[in-house]
């Protein structure tokens, strides 16, 4: 099952695809999201060209495991996303995503400027890989 994942962020959302047997993930090209509506309308196109069958988005939850500011907005693309593709919806808890991201490219030798352009499509495999790796084992 091919299964796109998307860290919603204000200037970028990252993105992430699973292969079709559901086992590695792959970061694709973050798009640009300060103007929402450009961003979905971008994002449906990926979704037509790559074709998944189940969409997952990162849940920004703080330590505590209470939702932060931001995970308000994120649950309500979601649901914009969920009604304009017609595909599932599954909302993950993003927590440290980020940091394993920025860990994995700086290990790969990343420098900070470049590295924000790929973080959010990081963060994205990065959650996208959990799930898989935890739908393996169930």
């Amino acid at each position: 099952m091919k299964i796109l994942a998307v860290d919603y962020g204000l200037s970028r959302t990252g993105l992430a695809v699973s292969d079709i047997m559901g086992t590695i993930a792959t970061p694709l090209e973050h798009l640009p999201s300060r103007n929402e509506d450009k961003m979905l309308t971008a994002l449906l196109a990926v979704i037509a060209n790559i074709r998944p069958e189940k969409i997952i988005m990162g849940l920004p939850l703080r330590t505590d495991m209470r939702e932060s500011d931001m995970a308000e907005r994120v649950k309500a693309f979601a649901v914009r996303l969920r009604e304009a593709s017609g595909l599932d919806v599954e909302l993950l808890s993003e927590m440290y995503t980020t940091v394993i991201a920025s860990k994995l490219l700086h290990e790969n030798e990343k420098n900070s400027k470049k590295q924000r352009g790929l973080i959010d499509s990081a963060a994205a495999a990065v959650l996208l890989q959990s799930y898989l790796d935890k739908q393996k084992s169930l």
